[in-house]
């Protein structure tokens, strides 16, 4: 009976780990242009390469990176829902084609006030560390607001500007738990691009979108349950 359990639970182990796996590498693939841009500047010592390749990177953002991290929630979604029963690959092109005039909106209005904020953060750190700390403060809220933006745009029907006040409520809501999760999925990021870069196909992209989905689910669920009462 134990060593039924083990395999049982080495077998979820591995069936996760596909799952997970398999949509990050989805992500990377729909994400090819921008992937193959930031292996670029990854090897590169040219500051002034760098930059003008980020730039180049913000601007297809809303055309390639916005549509295929929605796509990516959406399939984190389903399984948060508890629905295991689908085709991984199919769903994403269904996602994909369905959220995609709405992500890239979503992220051409996000994506200038990223540039703007990371720039300022640059010019005035070696100015001002005090609004630098302030800059950077702003930022977390920022990436958080636009993880939620993420789950809102494919578990709801909203427009996109009710889709943006959803978002920054849900992030206000326990702000302590938005902040735990946004810091957490800020740590998946650093370890993958830093420390273990052999994790970067396998769970870089799905991991933070799932921590992100989960705690946006779980006000969703508990908003609902308050408006039944």
């Amino acid at each position: 009976m134990q060593t039924t359990s083990i395999f049982e639970g080495i077998f979820k182990l591995l069936e996760w780990f596909t799952r997970f796996s398999l949509t990050n590498l989805l992500w990377i693939f729909f994400n090819l242009p921008i992937s193959f841009l930031v292996a670029t500047i990854s090897f590169s010592n040219d500051k002034s390469l760098i930059v003008s390749t980020l730039f180049i990177i913000a601007a297809l953002a809303p055309f390639v990176f916005f549509p295929a991290t929605a796509a990516m929630y959406g399939v984190i979604s389903k399984w948060v829902a508890d629905d295991h029963d689908f085709s991984i690959i199919r769903s994403y092109w269904v996602l994909y084609r369905e959220n995609y005039k709405k992500s890239l909106v979503g992220g051409a209005i996000l994506v200038p006030i990223w540039v703007i904020g990371i720039s300022d953060v640059f010019f005035l750190f070696k100015k001002s560390l005090f609004f630098s700390i302030i800059l950077i403060i702003i930022l977390l809220f920022l990436f958080i607001l636009t993880t939620y933006f993420f789950a809102v745009i494919v578990h709801t029907d909203l427009k996109l500007l009710k889709a943006f006040k959803h978002s920054f409520l849900f992030m206000i809501i326990n702000p302590f738990n938005s902040i735990f999760i946004g810091l957490l999925n800020l740590a998946i990021l650093y370890l993958c691009l830093m420390k273990f870069t052999v994790l970067i196909p396998f769970v870089m992209g799905s991991g933070v979108s799932y921590f992100a989905f989960q705690s946006y689910y779980r006000k969703y669920i508990r908003v609902e349950q308050l408006k039944e009462e």
